[in-house]
């Protein structure tokens, strides 16, 4: 494991000013979950148990037969960094493998109850090394008793008495956790309920002994918040066709809000039909003549009211216009079936909710006609308003409540709402769809709305991805405000990348990340998940630069990438020698004809150059033994925009004098360390 140092990071960048958006009404408690921290040596610190909440950086070599055993082969070569007594109080929970390696999550135990919001994060790249560990253990959980004096029944009727359910309850869950956020270690049940009324995804958290409520909070995922799910036997794959908006009828005609474009109670007109496209409504189920919005990436449910039902037919066309009810169900269905079928089959990243078996579970009309939305992370699935402009008809509303899930599934249910992550990572997943669709101009300033049908009109101000605050300055404590820090910079790097390349780091990044990850933990992710996938270091650099000038500040980078090109065929346990050094047991993929890996060390130059490299095999997979290669050092910060910056002396530990050519009244000069704190800054 490498050491990360203490560095100064210098900054010349415009002045710009803050902007203010509004979120609708809904859950809009401000959310702190993030485990209170200090950094040491540039290590992010638990200040309760001085140990690492997050190793970044890394490149330590792991063996075993399986990515499982792997991961926790390095855990027990850690077992006192990161203060575990015993590992037998550890349990894999949830892995997933994808582009950018392998996500192992370990539960921590007492007596074999799993301990609440307690785990570690080993995330091992493709050439089977361990380049990122989000650790949340918790050692000072004390030894109690994990036998119950309140029975599982008594519990749950005590949650529904605390949040006074009423209705139908479409969803429920009732498990016993150790609970070590108090004075002292507790028994608790951790109950998810999701009623009728009142309408959410309520987690109350009960004391086991006591019979106490320790909490009763709505976990549902707002974008601004009983009858069993409808499944067809044996239903037969099919193709329909149907009318949606691709986004809605604002961004397809390119208008304003009003007139012909408005809402007007769910009333239709030519223009409005007109902004309707004709589109297949892929792997639809039908049993016996009846149709249904039920596939494999895509699912109708009718769990919240006002309960409409599921527009079953007996026809597989589907062509309303959005006075229908019917309209709604069938655009759901289209933008959620093209958002999942995009990551498992276009990004060929894995993705699926773990809640149920088949597609995601959607309510078009639900919240009882309220104007906002949410998804439940208690049962994964999502349902959509009806107030002021209905939410299903937004791609935006749609995409970003699909977010949640995304976020949620990514994680195995340890979704993180700190500093608003989720909200804006919703936001960003709407944003890259929509603005695929080439419908604005970079010069409107529609170019940057989000939710652009739904809001920005009379109903609501809507959300923007060109917001103008940075991390952490610019946090106000509201999830849905601060979360545009983070769409905002992810657009930006889209605009530079490219929609795939961001979106594959966004999602691998993201399932790294645990349920009090900050925005600048998921920064550090989604640019691990761009090394591991083997971005070049011009990408690298991208993700660096954007995420540092936003604020969050991220670990120095001292890699080396070396593509060996496409004449070379490796095996795995290269020895390579550089100029600069050798380099011993680099795990290649056995076989390869071409190979991107990671080197630690110390090459001059900024760049890309030609190495003479000596490889040495034993086992006859490289034809010769030097080859020509190319090296490109990344060094995570690009060159200023300003002619000249001198800065001496280097290092110093009294004055430090900074040289701007040219400088003027709208630049500015920052010094950051690597704790974050801003040392100086010029007005």
């Amino acid at each position: 494991m490498k050491a990360n140092n203490i560095f100064l990071l210098l900054f010349v960048v415009p002045f710009t000013f803050i902007g203010f958006s509004q979120h609708k009404t809904g859950n809009t408690k401000t959310i702190t979950e993030e485990i209170p921290h200090f950094y040491k040596n540039g290590v992010k610190m638990s200040e309760k148990n001085n140990t690492p909440l997050l190793l970044t950086n890394l490149n330590d070599e792991v063996k075993g037969n399986s990515p499982s055993e792997m991961a926790m082969n390095w855990i027990s070569s850690n077992k006192e960094l990161l203060k575990i007594r015993n590992t037998n109080d550890l349990k894999v929970r949830f892995k997933r493998s994808s582009l950018s390696g392998h996500n192992i999550r370990f539960q921590q135990l007492l007596n074999s109850i799993p301990v609440f919001d307690a785990e570690i994060v080993v995330h091992i790249s493709p050439n089977k090394r361990v380049t990122y560990i989000g650790n949340t253990l918790d050692p000072s959980v004390q030894n109690i008793s994990v036998t119950p004096a309140i029975s599982e029944d008594n519990a749950f009727q005590i949650a529904k008495d605390k949040i006074k359910t009423k209705g139908n309850i479409s969803f429920s869950s009732n498990k016993l956790y150790v609970y070590n956020k108090s004075e002292t270690t507790k028994l608790i049940y951790k109950i998810i309920i999701e009623p009728e009324s009142p309408i959410g995804s309520w987690e109350i958290l009960v004391d086991a002994q006591t019979g106490g409520v320790i909490s009763a909070e709505d976990k549902a995922y707002y974008y601004q918040h009983h009858k069993t799910p409808y499944f067809l036997p044996q239903p037969i794959p099919v193709n329909g066709t149907g009318n949606a908006f691709l986004s809605g009828p604002l961004s397809f005609a390119n208008v304003t809000y009003g007139g012909n474009y408005a809402d007007n109670n769910d009333a239709t007109n030519a223009q409005l039909d007109a902004a309707t496209s004709s589109v297949t409504l892929l792997d639809i189920d039908e049993t016996a003549g009846v149709f249904s919005l039920n596939g494999p990436y895509a699912a109708i449910v009718d769990h919240e009211s006002p309960f409409k039902g599921l527009f079953t037919q007996g026809s597989s066309t589907y062509n309303y216009n959005r006075f229908d009810d019917a309209f709604e169900a069938v655009n759901c269905y289209y933008i959620i079936d093209k958002s999942m079928r995009y990551i498992n089959i276009t990004l060929g990243i894995p993705l699926a909710p773990f809640q149920y078996s088949g597609g995601v579970q959607y309510d078009p009309h639900g919240l009882g006609g309220a104007d906002n939305s949410h998804y439940t992370g208690g049962s994964g699935r999502i349902a959509f308003g009806e107030g002021g402009v209905d939410d299903a008809e937004d791609a935006d509303v749609i995409i970003h409540e699909l977010g949640h899930g995304i976020h949620d599934w990514l994680t195995g249910g340890n979704l993180s709402q700190v500093n608003g992550l989720s909200e804006g990572s919703g936001d960003y997943w709407g944003q890259s769809y929509s603005r695929s669709l080439g419908q604005w101009n970079s010069s409107n300033p529609e170019y940057n709305w989000f939710f652009n049908w739904d809001g920005h009109n009379p109903f609501w101000n809507g959300r923007i991805t060109n917001y103008g605050a940075t991390y952490p300055l610019g946090l106000t404590g509201q999830i849905h405000t601060d979360g545009q820090i983070w769409s905002t910079v992810l657009m930006r790097i889209y605009d530079i990348l490219g929609r795939e390349k961001v979106d594959k780091a966004f999602l691998e990044g993201l399932a790294m990340t645990g349920s009090s990850s900050s925005q600048q933990d998921a920064a550090i992710a989604v640019r691990q998940a761009g090394i591991d996938m083997g971005y070049s270091c011009e990408d690298i650099d991208v993700f660096t630069q954007e995420f540092t000038t936003t604020g969050y500040n991220l670990p120095p980078l001292n890699h080396v990438i070396v593509d060996l090109g496409a004449d070379t065929m490796m095996c795995d346990n290269a020895t390579i020698t550089l100029d600069a050094g050798t380099y011993n047991n680099y795990l290649w993929s056995t076989g390869a004809t071409t190979q991107t890996i990671l080197i630690d060390g110390l090459i001059t130059g900024t760049g890309t150059f030609t190495y003479w490299v000596d490889v040495t095999e034993t086992n006859g997979c490289v034809n010769r033994d030097t080859i020509d290669v190319v090296v490109s050092i990344c060094t995570g910060i690009k060159n200023n925009t300003v002619e000249s910056v001198q800065v001496y002396p280097n290092p110093t530990s009294d004055e430090l004098n900074i040289i701007v050519e040219n400088f003027t009244s709208t630049m500015e000069i920052k010094l950051v360390d690597n704790l974050g704190k801003v040392v100086y800054q010029s007005h």
